[in-house]
């Protein structure tokens, strides 16, 4: 018998991806703590290296390369990974709240959430584009961007604040808007960029010979520079001097001081000023010493620290350091002792860099280079981590592995749980009793399936939406459902928060869908797992089985392919957070509005793509109604991400036992087709002469991915053969060649 892992005794939440957080992640990854648990709960699924932010900026590097992406991060760390945006501290109960989920309860928490430029009493600041969040900027650079390429680069931007920031951004988004009208073959000369600051000077932290270098660099590249004055307005057609003069501008970009998220002071901890924590030297809060911060949003008291990634850096050993010793009570806390004098590295023109160390600075070539070997090498740390096995203890097993009785009762008693009329008795008593509509016949179905990722909340969504899969594809009414849950071995107050988290994201699923959660079961073992055995009804002459397909019906996906190998990877800590956040969007999916599209344009034969993947539920569906298909591979819509993993050997550990069912073409002429999928779409044979209604339909209804992937053939029974060579009209796509 396998030993269980060590029980959960200590919650430690990292709120923030952040550059102290990573290393957080990464040293934790290295050296596990048996019994503590680490959450990552993050906005974004990847983090931008400000290092490298001007050189993404620029085209120098790729969003991948200028990224470090969390999602297999925190996955070699061993760490929950809730993706939302943290909103608020209740202090007192010791809970991180997010917007639409349950809270989420900690023994330790540490901020590093960054900051965001400040709008600084600039009225119309919500006119002008801030710098920061980094994702947000870019997208709508690029609509700024393209008017500005449309223009013929008759565009003009001013850049409120001269800081190293916004400087050395603003030099990037020349030389990017210059390539951009180079490929249009329009003269770089037109647009004209200011940098307006009511500082001096430009760069007002750095020495005179650094500044020098730089302002030279703004010349060279036609870069104005406008210092002493102050920014009292923005609006939509440029920015308002205090002194009375206007510039006009086509777009106001915010690089202003930084400001703190409005929640942090809100929250109660002790702040400075300008909202930001007050910290110790062990970067722990002054007034919740179970609270620590690090990177922008920490506040040093008498010395101020500079807002630059750079003192973050150094702030991840310590942070993780302590975190440990706090959790674990072993030993007095590591002061941060940040560095007197850092080394700035400022990139101005392509390939170019100025070197700033106090009074002394040199640019050239060679300045770039230094700057983009550090870049990568601190990149390449949070690539390629190994997973690390921690302690395990032994648990009971048997009913001796039931959750206690009260933490159990208050969760039910906490769960809101739909009403219906024909549940007599639901949850709290030894077993439901319902009572089946007049004239309707049931139907029954059971899934469960053990976690792919750790947010309980979210696994319960997907569960209970790929368990109504099935009630969905019979063209049934969900009714009822009882929850079967397995959860780790944690203390009472771990268990009841995982255990009500998990429920309430499987009973949003639940509720909406009108299917009542009337009971169930709760075990403690090894890993996170939840499974429903759901009743509903329907009309036994409209019910949809699989053994209605008719020669000629088109075969309609509603849903894209490639969920196993996304959460293989996952698993395995190789999945691009992109690609992650994509699949659990759609595993988040229902299948309700597509059964019924399905139902109203004529589909006589419905399956749920699952397990089996999509050649395995089609063959069923072929073998029961005794017909044949084609299947057309381009046609398949596939998840981001998938088929290049699957190429690459990535592959869900069913896959290979769907392979060897596949009898009538190579397995690899088309690997995505034995994909088991979880919360996949519905598969439905559905009139040719409906097909292109059925798509609008679908897409309608928000399954923009929906696709008609085959045709129905007259035999041999249980025959699938892909076509790939042949003209083939598909209703709605026109005539493509395969």
């Amino acid at each position: 018998m396998m030993p269980a892992p060590a029980p959960v005794r200590t919650d430690i939440l990292l709120i923030g991806g952040g550059h102290a957080h990573v290393e957080v992640l990464r040293r934790f990854a290295m050296a596990p703590v048996p019994g503590v648990r680490l959450t990552l709960a993050t906005r974004d699924l990847a983090t931008p290296y400000s290092g490298m932010l001007p050189g993404l900026v620029a085209g120098a590097y790729s969003h991948d390369e200028a990224h470090v992406d969390l999602a297999p991060l925190a996955s070699f760390a061993g760490a929950r990974l809730i993706h939302g945006a943290v909103t608020g501290l209740d202090l007192d109960r010791s809970e991180a709240l997010i917007d639409g989920r349950p809270a989420l309860a900690f023994d330790l928490v540490s901020l590093d959430i960054g900051s965001t430029p400040s709008p600084a009493g600039i009225e119309g600041a919500e006119h002008a584009l801030p710098v920061k969040p980094v994702d947000r900027f870019l997208e709508r650079w690029e609509e700024v961007e393209g008017r500005a390429v449309e223009a013929g680069g008759r565009f003009r931007l001013v850049t409120v604040g001269a800081g190293a920031g916004g400087v050395e951004l603003t030099l990037a988004l020349k030389r990017r808007l210059a390539a951009r009208l180079a490929e249009r073959g329009i003269s770089a000369e037109g647009p004209h960029f200011t940098v307006v600051s009511d500082m001096r000077e430009i760069l007002p932290a750095y020495g005179r010979a650094a500044r020098l270098r730089i302002e030279a660099a703004l010349h060279r590249c036609g870069i104005e520079s406008r210092t002493g004055v102050r920014v009292a307005a923005v609006g939509p057609d440029g920015a308002l001097l205090e002194t009375g003069e206007r510039l006009a501008a086509d777009a106001v970009i915010l690089a202003t001081p930084a400001a703190p998220a409005g929640w942090v002071a809100a929250s109660g901890l002790a702040v400075d000023e300008r909202g930001f924590v007050e910290v110790g030297q062990d970067l722990r809060s002054r007034s919740h010493p179970h609270v620590f911060a690090a990177g922008d949003i920490a506040a040093f008291g008498a010395r101020a620290l500079p807002k630059s990634g750079v003192f973050a850096v150094r702030q991840g050993p310590v942070l993780a350091e302590n975190l440990r010793r706090l959790a674990t009570g072993s030993g007095s806390l590591r002061p941060y002792k940040p560095q007197k004098r850092t080394l700035a590295l400022i990139s101005t023109e392509s390939g170019q860099a100025v070197a700033s160390w106090g009074p002394f600075a040199a640019a050239g070539g060679w300045a770039w280079r230094w700057k983009d070997r550090i870049d990568r090498r601190w990149m390449d740390r949070y690539r390629d981590l190994p997973a690390m096995p921690g302690a395990e203890d032994m648990r009971c097993g048997g009913c001796g592995a039931k959750l206690p009785a009260d933490p159990l009762a208050r969760v039910l008693a906490r769960l809101e749980v739909a009403p219906r009329e024909d549940v007599a008795l639901g949850l709290g008593d030894d077993a439901a009793v319902v009572r089946p509509p007049p004239g309707r016949v049931a139907v029954r179905t059971a899934d469960q399936f053990r976690a792919f990722i750790d947010d309980p909340w979210l696994f319960g969504r997907i569960a209970a939406n790929h368990a109504l899969g099935d009630i969905y594809a019979m063209g049934a009414e969900p009714q009822t459902a009882l929850a079967l849950a397995t959860l780790p071995h944690a203390p009472d107050d771990k268990l009841e928060r995982d255990l009500e988290a998990l429920l309430r994201g499987a009973l949003e699923v639940l509720n909406d869908a009108g299917c009542a959660l009337v009971g169930g079961h709760t075990a403690e073992g090894a890993e996170l797992a939840l499974g429903f055995a759901l009743d509903g009804h329907g009309r036994e002459d409209r019910l949809t089985g699989k053994d209605g397909l008719q020669a000629g019906d088109r075969l309609v996906l509603a849903k894209p392919l490639g969920t196993g190998a996304i959460l293989a990877a996952h698993m395995a800590g190789r999945c691009r957070g992109a690609w992650l956040g994509a699949a659990l969007a759609a595993m988040q999916q229902s299948n309700r509005e597509a059964g019924e599209a399905f139902r109203a344009h004529g589909a006589a034969a419905v399956t749920d793509v699952t397990g089996f993947g999509l050649a395995g539920h089609l063959c069923e569906m072929l073998r029961a109604s005794g017909r044949a298909a084609v299947l057309w591979p381009d046609a398949l819509p596939v998840l981001p991400g998938a088929r290049d993993l699957i190429e690459h050997g990535v592959r869900s550990t069913l896959h290979p036992a769907n392979e060897a069912a596949a009898e009538a073409f190579d397995p690899e002429d088309c690997p995505v087709l034995f994909d088991p999928q979880t919360a996949g779409g519905l598969l439905a044979g559905v009139p040719g002469d409906r097909a292109a209604d059925c798509l609008a339909a679908l897409a309608a209804a928000g399954y923009a991915q929906a696709a008609v992937v085959g045709e129905v053939l007259p035999g041999p029974p249980g025959g699938l053969t892909l076509w790939a060579d042949a003209a083939v009209q598909r209703p709605g796509c026109g005539t493509t060649r395969r």
